[in-house]
């Protein structure tokens, strides 16, 4: 066989793998993960075969297992996304934990303002949670934009400030009468409805979740103003160069995210909640950062993250008390997932040559016959 035809075959093969690997190698990374968790398993005395059975069986075995899974599920989709938007501009957003906190006292007080309109109300308060996590995410993207203040370092900081300004109206202007701290619950009428009986809590929060990454990903990949913003991320000199303001697309790339996560607060507040409770839920914004890691920042990956995350918190209860495992074990596999995930060049220098070997040789063969 000819020396040239060994070289297309490895070119090729090179080729093909790189142009999977997006797609393979995150699933190679949640394999070795799992293999992983097995090894912790069997070093807790239990059968990792049937812990794993058990934490499926928790998370789709059954109508209730289904909702709750996509109960979990929802609001890691738009935060991840929130995460995904700033990422394609080449921006870090970590304040996806204050965003969807403002969104969600934002929802917890126009719910109980506008509980006379019945569901007329619904639409109206998810724009407020919307618009108030747009607020806050254009707050670091004009100080990175306008003043070179670094967005990571502003949004890490401004998710306390949106926290405790959260509790704090919580607490004091919007607090219900009682002795439980939190806000007045909102009405049934102006709550998002269950999908059906048969899945529990599960809520039309969902399909609005999945819109939402339709949305995203016809803003980033079929607009002018979605290449803009993928085009300031790659380069922003040639993007420059090119007449695009870099200042407002890095403002509207931190606000766009920043309205992601109010929007998933909102819908957190009206379809699971009813009421902004003090504390409140908490780490969903820091969660989404692993849902995007792990969705490589695309819409369908976000979705498909945040499915893996919901999946492994809906089936870990069901996992301890069929097998004794503890809880924590999930949020080993989580860890271990997002630590193989983000180490991209480890998993492809122990699989990426191999497979680049093993591609180019079958085209090699190809080739030569």
């Amino acid at each position: 066989m000819s020396q040239n035809a060994t070289g297309r075959g490895l070119a090729l093969g090179r080729i093909v793998v790189g142009a999977l690997g997006p797609l393979v190698f995150p699933v190679i990374a949640i394999v070795l993960s799992f293999i992983i968790g097995a090894v912790i398993v069997l070093a807790t005395g239990n059968n990792p075969i049937t812990a794993y059975a058990s934490l499926v069986e928790g998370a789709f075995g059954d109508p209730l297992a289904l909702g709750r899974t996509l109960l979990y599920t929802t609001p890691l989709i738009f935060t991840g996304l929130a995460v995904a938007v700033a990422f394609r501009a080449g921006l870090f957003n970590i304040g996806g934990e204050g965003q969807i906190f403002m969104g969600a006292i934002a929802a917890a007080w126009l719910g109980v303002s506008l509980g006379s309109l019945g569901p007329i109300a619904i639409p109206l308060v998810l724009a407020g949670s919307l618009v108030a996590g747009f607020l806050w995410g254009a707050i670091p993207g004009v100080l990175k934009a306008y003043f070179g203040a670094h967005e990571v370092i502003t949004t890490i900081m401004l998710n306390y400030v949106g926290i405790y300004l959260a509790y704090y109206l919580a607490n004091n202007p919007l607090r219900q009468k009682g002795p439980i701290p939190g806000t007045e619950t909102i009405d049934f009428a102006v709550r998002i409805p269950t999908i059906g009986a048969a899945l529990g809590r599960g809520n039309y929060g969902f399909f609005l979740a999945i819109l939402a990454a339709v949305v995203v990903y016809l803003l980033l990949w079929r607009t002018r103003r979605g290449f803009e913003l993928r085009a300031v991320g790659l380069s922003p000199g040639a993007a420059n160069y090119a007449g695009m303001r870099l200042g407002l697309n890095t403002v509207l790339a931190l606000a766009i995210g920043g309205s992601l996560a109010g929007l998933g607060g909102g819908v957190e507040i009206l379809g699971v909640y009813g009421n902004m409770d003090v504390p409140w839920v908490s780490n969903l914004g820091f969660n989404g950062i692993g849902v995007a890691l792990l969705g490589r920042n695309h819409p369908v990956g976000v979705v498909l993250g945040a499915l893996l995350f919901g999946a492994l918190t809906s089936g870990a209860q069901e996992m301890q008390f069929a097998t004794n495992v503890p809880l924590e074990l999930t949020e080993v596999l989580l860890a271990v997932i997002l630590l193989l995930v983000t180490a991209t060049k480890l998993v492809e220098l122990i699989v990426g040559k191999r497979a680049r070997a093993w591609a180019g040789a079958r085209l090699e063969e190809g080739l030569g016959s």
